[in-house]
C-alpha cells in the first residue's frame, strides 16, 4: 500500500512538473495554454482515485511538481523576448495559482469517487498517458518545428515571388508608382498562396503576419517614389529562416538599410 502511494505521488510530481516543459521550451509547438492545466488535475484525481481517496497529498505534489516544472523550464529554456523575460515570476505565479485549484477541484471529486479493481488497470493507463504527454510533445517539438519552418520557408518564397510580379505588373500597367496603392490593381495580378481578405487593405504600408512570415510592400502613398518589398519571419528562428527584399531596382535582397539620402529604407544584398 505504502509503495503504491509513493509511485502514484512521484507520477503526479513527474506530470506536473513535465506537462509544462512543451508550452516552455522555444521554438515551441504553440500548444494551447490550457493543456497543463488538464494535464495536472488529471494525474491529481486519478491518483486520488487509485489511493482510494487521500487526496491532500496529491494536491500538495501536483503544485511541488508544478512549480518544480515551470521553475526548470524557464532556467532551461528563457524566453528570448526581453518583455516576456520580465513577466516570468507573474507567469510562474499565475500558472501555479491555476494548478492550485484546479488540482483541488479534481482531488476532492477523486475523493468521492470509487471504482472496483477491474476497472482500476485503466485508470493506471490513463495516468501513464497524463505523465507521457510531456516527455512525448517534448520530443515531437523539435522534428515538428523543423517542418514548420521548411514550410513557411517555401510558402514565403512564393509569396514574395508572386508579389514582386504583381507589383512589378501593376507598375508597367498604368506606368506610374502610385498604383502600387490601389489593393485591387495588386489583387489582380497576384498568383501565389493567398493572402486573407483584409489583409489586401492594409499590406501597402504596413506588414501583415500570413504562415509565419511578416510581409509589407513600403510604399508612401499616395506620391510614393520608390517602394520596397520585404517579408521576414514572424519570430525569428521559431517561424522561418530566410528574408526576402526588393525594390524599384527589381533586385532581390536579403534585408533592409536606411538610406540618409534618399531618407527612406532600401533593399540590400544578400552576403555572399
Amino acid at each position: 500500500m505504502m509503495r503504491r502511494d509513493t509511485l502514484l505521488v512521484l507520477l503526479t510530481v513527474a506530470g506536473s512538473a513535465l506537462s509544462w516543459w512543451p508550452l516552455i521550451i522555444e521554438p515551441s509547438l504553440d500548444l494551447p495554454w490550457w493543456l497543463p492545466l488538464a494535464i495536472v488535475p488529471l494525474c491529481a484525481g486519478l491518483s486520488t482515485i487509485l489511493s482510494g481517496g487521500l487526496w491532500l497529498r496529491f494536491v500538495v505534489a501536483s503544485v511541488v511538481g508544478t512549480f518544480a516544472g515551470l521553475c526548470s523550464g524557464y532556467a532551461i529554456w528563457p524566453p528570448s523576448d526581453p518583455i516576456a523575460a520580465s513577466y516570468t515570476l507573474f507567469a510562474i505565479g499565475a500558472a501555479l495559482g491555476a494548478a492550485v485549484l484546479v488540482s483541488l477541484a479534481a482531488c476532492l471529486v477523486g475523493a468521492a469517487i470509487s471504482v472496483s479493481e477491474k476497472y482500476k488497470r485503466v485508470l493506471w493507463l490513463l495516468l501513464a498517458s497524463g505523465v507521457a504527454y510531456g516527455p512525448i510533445a517534448l520530443a515531437l517539438t523539435p522534428p515538428l518545428v523543423a517542418h514548420r519552418v521548411a514550410r513557411n520557408d517555401r510558402i514565403a518564397a512564393e509569396r514574395f515571388s508572386s508579389l514582386k510580379g504583381a507589383v512589378e505588373q501593376t507598375i508597367a500597367e498604368s506606368g506610374n508608382l502610385a498604383s502600387i496603392c490601389n489593393p485591387a490593381a495588386l489583387r489582380r495580378h497576384y498568383s501565389g498562396p493567398p493572402f486573407r481578405e483584409k489583409t489586401w487593405n492594409y499590406i501597402a504600408g504596413n506588414y501583415v503576419t500570413e504562415d509565419g512570415y511578416a510581409v509589407g510592400i513600403w510604399v508612401y502613398c499616395p506620391s510614393p517614389d520608390g517602394y520596397m518589398i520585404d517579408a521576414i519571419p514572424a519570430r525569428g528562428k521559431a517561424d522561418g529562416t530566410r528574408r526576402f527584399c526588393t525594390d524599384e531596382s527589381k533586385k532581390v535582397g536579403c534585408g533592409m538599410d536606411w538610406d540618409q539620402s534618399r531618407k527612406r529604407s532600401v533593399c540590400t544584398p544578400c552576403a555572399q
